[in-house]
């Protein structure tokens, strides 16, 4: 295991916790779309941890996540726990998962690919994404792109 400027992650710290023991960040700069994470639970269940500090039990990663499952009634979820951190580096973390996620794109032509093949069946139902999204990207793909400076 690697260990970075002192953060340290147990590889055995995965462990499916109580809901109610677990505390958004106060700080969390964030606005998730609970609803569409709603949707994604009842459609697929869990699909993937939180990462939470395990000295304040706040949530530095999913705290969208976990308010979708208060909503939805579910008693836990997987954490994977983070130890030792100061306020700075919950804060850090909290930051870089949020920006990363921001930063990244799509390639539009295979998003609309896989979307349209859904669709055909039938069934966008928990992928975040509706009749009128696809088809708002499909025209986009149809419409000729002005080059960038």
């Amino acid at each position: 295991m690697t260990v970075t400027k002192g953060l340290s992650h147990d590889p055995n710290a995965y462990e499916w916790v109580r809901l109610s023991t677990l505390k958004h960040h106060p700080k969390n700069p964030r606005r998730g779309n609970v609803e569409a994470i709603r949707e994604s639970l009842r459609a697929h269940g869990v699909i993937r941890p939180i990462v939470v500090s395990r000295k304040t039990r706040r949530v530095l990663a999913g705290n969208h996540t976990l308010k979708a499952a208060r909503a939805e009634g579910l008693d836990a979820l997987p954490v994977v726990w983070l130890d030792d951190l100061t306020p700075e580096q919950e804060v850090k973390i909290l930051l870089a998962d949020n920006r990363t996620s921001d930063m990244g794109g799509y390639n539009d032509a295979v998003l609309a690919e896989l979307l349209q093949g859904l669709a055909d069946a039938g069934d966008l139902l928990g992928t975040g994404y509706d009749a009128g999204a696809l088809d708002d990207l499909l025209a986009s793909l149809a419409s000729p792109q002005e080059p960038q400076p």
